[in-house]
C-alpha cells in the first residue's frame, strides 16, 4: 500500500522532469535581432517607402521597399538591409512567415531593386514562409547589386551636348515626352545625330540608366527625353 501511495508523487516529479528541458529549449530561442546580427546601437541610413502584405495560403508575408543613399560600402549596405528586415519583422502585430526588403538607390522604383534584396525566412527562403517555424531555423539572405557601386556622373542643367547614335539599327534618336516610356504614342520627334541640345534635367532609373530632358539649341525648338547613351558633351 505504501508503494501505491507514492505513485502520484512520483508521477508529478516525472512530469516536471519532462517539462523542464522543453522550457529550457524555449528560453534558448534567439531573437530576430540576434539571428539578423543587428546591434542595438546601429544607426540606419535608409528610408522606408512602402510596405505590402503578400499573404499566400494564409501565411503572412511582408514586402518592404526602402531607399538607401548612394555611396554606401558593401558592408554598410548589407547592414542597412538587415536592419530594415528586423524593423519590418517587428512592425506588424502578427507573426510573419517571411519578410523581403527591396533596396533602391535611385528615385524611380518601378525598374526593380537596384541596390540590394534581402529575405528573412525559414532557411532564408521566401517560398518556405511559415510563422510556426522557430527563429533558430530562420536565416537572412542578402544579394547586393553591383550596379549600385558603379560611380555615376551626370550632365548638369545647362550643359550643351550633341545627339549621337547608340545603335546600328537606327539612324535617328527618339525624343520622348516621358522619361520612362518610348512607345510610338510617346514620341515627339526623330532627330538626326549631330543635333545640338541643352540639358534641362535628368532622372536616374537605377539599373535602367539615366534619362535626360533636353531642348534643341536651334529652331525648331523641341523639348523631350533621351537616353544618356544618346548624348555626348560638347
Amino acid at each position: 500500500m505504501r508503494a501505491l501511495r507514492l505513485l502520484p508523487v512520483a508521477g508529478v516529479v516525472l512530469i516536471l522532469a519532462c517539462s523542464e528541458p522543453a522550457g529550457k529549449a524555449l528560453a534558448k530561442q534567439p531573437t530576430a535581432a540576434e539571428v539578423l546580427g543587428v546591434k542595438p546601437d546601429f544607426t540606419p541610413r535608409y528610408e522606408i517607402i512602402n510596405m505590402d502584405r503578400l499573404d499566400i495560403a494564409g501565411v503572412p508575408r511582408l514586402l518592404v521597399r526602402v531607399r538607401v543613399p548612394r555611396g554606401l560600402s558593401r558592408e554598410d549596405l548589407e547592414s542597412n538591409v538587415r536592419h530594415a528586415l528586423l524593423k519590418s519583422y517587428d512592425s506588424v502585430p502578427v507573426r510573419l512567415g517571411a519578410v523581403s526588403v527591396a533596396a533602391y538607390g535611385s528615385e524611380r522604383m518601378n525598374m526593380g531593386a537596384d541596390a540590394a534584396i534581402g529575405e528573412f525566412a525559414p532557411g532564408g527562403q521566401w517560398s518556405a514562409a511559415d510563422p510556426g517555424v522557430p527563429l533558430s531555423e530562420w536565416q537572412a539572405k542578402i544579394s547586393l547589386d553591383d550596379s549600385y557601386f558603379n560611380q555615376r556622373s551626370y550632365f548638369a542643367k545647362g550643359t550643351r551636348a550633341t545627339l549621337v547614335l547608340s545603335s546600328e539599327f537606327s539612324d535617328t534618336i527618339s525624343l520622348s515626352r516621358k522619361a520612362d516610356r518610348w512607345l510610338a504614342e510617346d514620341l515627339l520627334a526623330e532627330l538626326k545625330p549631330g543635333v545640338s541640345v541643352v540639358v534641362v534635367g535628368y532622372e536616374d532609373f537605377g539599373k535602367a540608366g539615366v534619362r535626360y530632358e533636353v531642348e534643341t539649341a536651334n529652331k525648331p525648338k523641341r523639348k523631350g527625353w533621351v537616353h544618356s547613351f544618346a548624348l555626348k558633351a560638347e
